[in-house]
């Protein structure tokens, strides 16, 4: 009984040996088959192109008005009208403020009055000093009276020049006694007031002309050599995104700050429509030095890797990785400095993940950037 147990457990097991064995050549089997190749990777290119470029700046400044003006009076006196306010656009020669001339037209009209006396008495001192010139030459009257009829006329001929010049003293005052705007702009500041007594010289209204802005940048000395008045520029505000407003540089500062060692560059934007206002933070982007050929890629064929910048270049259906130094950016374009040539096929799109001598596929036919 026991010898039967015995072969049937010695059957048993050789069973379970045969089944592990036959497991085990079959792991061996798959193991040794060859891994299948990874399928090359999908990637869109362009060709790498050469330009003529032109190197440029970005400098940041404040938008200033074209002309500022603390407006004054010409003559002291009590404000009777000041129809404007602060905010208010005003036109060239508009009424600021007008001040009250009762006094100036009473000066204006004794004047005149004196005037015309001085004129009657004038008038006949011409007609005795000829009837004296008649008179002294029958020797009729002593060499005195004729004297006499010769400084008579001369003086009140005086008088009445005296009093011409008082007349438009007196007119000019009136005059300026209704204070006008210098220049079309906006009134930004108040200093005065209906009822409110203004000093000879004293401030009535600040007005500034925003038809076009003033922008100031700082220059870096390295660049000054290659900037000039007439030079176009661009500038975008911050307050207006989107917005490119074209200018042109009409000053070039020749003292340089001394702590910055930056020379103060002066452009002009117009504004016709007014959408600059005064304060604004400007980014002016100014062209320096003459254009010159580049080889230039998009923007997306650069990938970052350990703090550099690299490209894919395919060849035959694989990937070369090289290692580029960006240097001047033209919009979506960049000029590079590296082992890209003019004609070479970079990946653009795809290029995250790729490896060197990673097989790729081009999804569609290369466009030149």
């Amino acid at each position: 009984m026991m010898r039967v147990q015995w072969y049937r457990l010695r059957g048993v097991l050789s069973s379970v040996l045969l089944v592990t064995a036959g497991l085990l050549g079959c792991t061996e089997q798959q193991a040794a088959q060859p891994p299948k190749e990874r399928p090359p990777t999908p990637v869109r290119v362009v060709v790498a192109a050469q330009k003529d470029v032109q190197r440029s700046v970005s400098l940041v400044g404040t938008a200033q008005p074209w002309k500022r003006s603390v407006v004054a009076s010409e003559v002291g006196g009590l404000v009777e009208t000041f129809p404007v306010k602060e905010g208010v656009f005003v036109k060239k020669d508009q009424l600021l403020a007008r001040l009250r001339t009762d006094t100036l037209q009473i000066q204006y009209d004794s004047a005149v009055a004196s005037q015309g006396e001085a004129k009657a008495r004038y008038e006949q001192a011409q007609k005795d000093l000829e009837r004296v010139k008649v008179l002294f030459a029958k020797e009729l009257v002593t060499q005195k009276e004729f004297d006499d009829a010769i400084t008579q006329e001369s003086a009140l001929r005086e008088r009445l020049t005296q009093l011409d010049a008082e007349i438009r003293q007196a007119q000019d005052r009136l005059t300026k006694s209704r204070i006008l705007a210098p220049f079309s702009g906006w009134v930004i500041k108040e200093f005065t007031e209906v009822g409110q007594w203004v000093e000879e010289g004293g401030a009535v209204v600040e007005l500034v002309d925003l038809s076009h802005v003033e922008v100031e940048v700082p220059l870096p000395e390295e660049y000054v050599r290659n900037v000039s008045a007439g030079d176009g520029v661009v500038a975008e505000f911050d307050g207006l995104p989107g917005v490119e407003i074209q200018g042109k540089v009409f000053s070039v500062v020749a003292q340089a700050d001394p702590v910055s060692r930056t020379f103060p560059v002066k452009v002009d934007l117009a504004n016709s429509d007014l959408q600059i206002k005064s304060g604004m933070v400007a980014r002016v982007s100014l062209n320096v030095g003459a254009p010159y050929a580049a080889v230039v890629i998009p923007k997306d064929a650069l990938v970052l890797k350990g703090g550099r910048e690299f490209v894919f270049i395919v060849n035959e259906g694989t990937v070369t990785q090289v290692a580029v130094k960006p240097l001047t950016h033209f919009d979506e374009l960049v000029e590079v400095d590296g082992p890209v040539k003019e004609g070479m096929h970079v990946v653009v799109s795809g290029n995250e993940r790729l490896l060197p001598g990673q097989p790729v596929r081009i999804l569609d036919e290369a466009a030149k950037s």
